[in-house]
């Protein structure tokens, strides 16, 4: 069966303690897309309602600087774990009942700890190498869980440094080629495809960064590194994952199938 996977990464793996790599695994691509635009129609609406009242209150106080700041500052709108707000949590709270509404899609963490014993810095002296090599490695890891499925890979863009010459797409097949020679079970010709898109173009790969997004926060949080600001924005949503799977955190080990496959794992 032909499946697409949504890899995406979170926090500076040089600078933060913690990075994490997500893989959204989906088979009804198009209902599920379908679902996620539909969703978020209401809650762009309300951002962009939010926007426009903001800069005629500024206008009536003659703020000219403040609103061209704003306009400066406008970026595409994403329903993603870092725009999360209370006014629109509801919306983001049925994107996670999309992803829980089939049995068959699939979402793994592999979660990076620097400060663990036995972690190598040398590992990440070179980000996109680092980047690429991360997610190869998450993605035969659900290979090794779906023998019978063929993969297309969706990676979202990063920008490739002039000394790199191979695209993200070949770099990363190239990583995974070298992946699954090493098990003898594993096939490469599984891999039917690889590009890379902008997140602010796809929906799915906005689901797949706010469910990332939500396993992070808990890290973050089990070490006192959540804000009480970013808890307030952030808490419930999270919660909500949490009550689902019946874990008291996000950050641990864990793998919950009674809806659909959840996996979070740390990789050392």
């Amino acid at each position: 069966m032909n499946k697409f996977c949504f890899i995406d990464s979170s926090g500076i793996i040089k600078q933060d303690r913690f990075f994490g790599t997500g893989l959204l695994i989906v088979k009804n691509v198009g209902d599920m897309g379908d679902k996620l635009s539909k969703n978020s129609q209401p809650a762009k609406q309300k951002v962009q309602q939010s926007k426009n009242e903001k800069i005629e209150s500024l206008l009536l106080q003659s703020k000219k600087d403040e609103v061209i700041q704003i306009l400066r500052n406008s970026t595409k709108f994403e329903m993603k774990f870092d725009t999360v707000r209370p006014s629109t949590q509801m919306y983001y709270e049925r994107m996670i009942d999309v992803f829980l509404s089939d049995k068959d899609n699939r979402f793994s963490a592999m979660i990076i700890d620097k400060h663990k014993a036995g972690f190598n810095e040398k590992e990440i002296e070179d980000t996109w190498e680092t980047y690429t090599k991360y997610a190869a490695m998450l993605i035969v890891k659900e290979m090794k869980n779906l023998p019978d499925d063929s993969l297309c890979i969706v990676v979202d863009e990063i920008s490739r440094p002039q000394n790199k010459p191979l695209s993200l797409e070949d770099t990363l097949l190239s990583k995974l080629r070298t992946e699954v020679l090493k098990d003898p079970i594993l096939d490469f010709d599984s891999i039917f495809g690889a590009f890379s898109i902008e997140s602010h173009s796809n929906f799915l790969m906005q689901l797949s960064d706010l469910l990332l997004g939500a396993v992070m926060y808990d890290y973050k949080k089990r070490f006192d590194m959540v804000s009480p600001a970013m808890e307030k924005k952030k808490e419930i949503l999270v919660k909500k994952l949490r009550d689902t799977f019946k874990v008291k955190t996000l950050a641990q080990d864990f793998t919950e199938n009674t809806h659909a496959h959840f996996h979070v794992f740390e990789r050392v």
